[in-house]
């Protein structure tokens, strides 16, 4: 499946990567609840589905979060399309439930439609890049301080295991596994924040700017990027101590860290 992007240029196709299998039992825990499906509401009168439906959207919600990730995870680019029987052929499903499942991300405003139906990742603008900067320093910064308060032994080893393994793909200079242990770290944070309100509306703007870091920063910005994990290991050593004040700084000061080199990167393509 070869993908071309709004520029020209190929990229690689959207083949789900490690990172997409480590969050999709949550995400199916959190999505199950969805209302994305109006007609479901009708079992709360005691209607049953018949066994084809529910097996489709089944198989629809499948497509979703595996796309879904993708987005979060950085594994799909700005611009890039995602044409649907190629998509479908990817993900071994029948075209209708991936159909549906682009449907419902186009209408949580993940992706969008060009003029000949095909879905396409946003291309983000710088203003609404900065935006969305400010809003995840807000929200971010706020579930880090009561993650700092509630953070149990266990889960300040799971925050320490992802901070080592993102410091090992820096080091490797691994670009995609920087991004997907980032991403898990961010969403760890939130998930022990005891916040689900907070982590649903992060979890739609992660999936709008999750492709905007697929975007390669140069060398010299990649090399700050390498030597710039100082906000992690402040993020756990403020977990560890329970302070909250440091937890909301240490998050706000690694979002603010890359926003640089991206800005740049959303620059190069708007």
């Amino acid at each position: 499946m070869r993908v071309v992007l709004a520029s020209g240029h190929p990229v690689r196709p959207m083949i789900l990567g490690a990172a997409s299998a480590h969050l999709l039992a949550d995400q199916a825990a959190h999505s199950a609840a969805s209302t994305a499906f109006p007609g479901l509401s009708g079992l709360e009168s005691g209607m049953t589905l018949g066994p084809a439906i529910a097996v489709r959207e089944n198989l629809s919600q499948r497509a979703y979060l595996r796309i879904r990730s993708s987005l979060m995870h950085s594994e799909l680019r700005p611009g890039q399309r995602l044409v649907l029987r190629p998509l479908a052929a990817e993900l071994r499903l029948s075209p209708t439930p991936v159909r549906e499942a682009l449907l419902r991300l186009v209408s949580e405003q993940a992706l969008t439609l060009d003029e000949r139906g095909t879905a396409i990742v946003p291309v983000v603008g710088l203003e609404e890049f900065r935006e969305i900067i400010d809003i995840r320093c807000d929200l971010e910064g706020r579930a880090a301080a009561r993650a700092a308060i509630r953070a149990t032994p266990s889960e300040i080893g799971q925050v320490a295991s992802l901070v080592q393994a993102f410091h090992d793909a820096a080091h490797g200079h691994d670009h995609p596994a920087m991004l997907g242990r980032n991403a898990e770290l961010h969403r760890l944070v939130c998930r022990i924040a005891g916040a689900p309100l907070i982590l649903r509306i992060l979890e739609g703007i992660w999936m709008r700017i999750g492709p905007v870091y697929a975007l390669k920063p140069g060398e010299a910005a990649q090399a700050d990027y390498v030597e710039e994990m100082r906000p992690h290991d402040r993020l756990l050593a403020a977990l560890r101590a329970h302070d909250s004040e440091a937890a909301r700084e240490a998050v706000i000061a690694d979002v603010r860290r890359s926003s640089d080199w991206l800005e740049r990167s959303v620059v190069g393509v708007s």
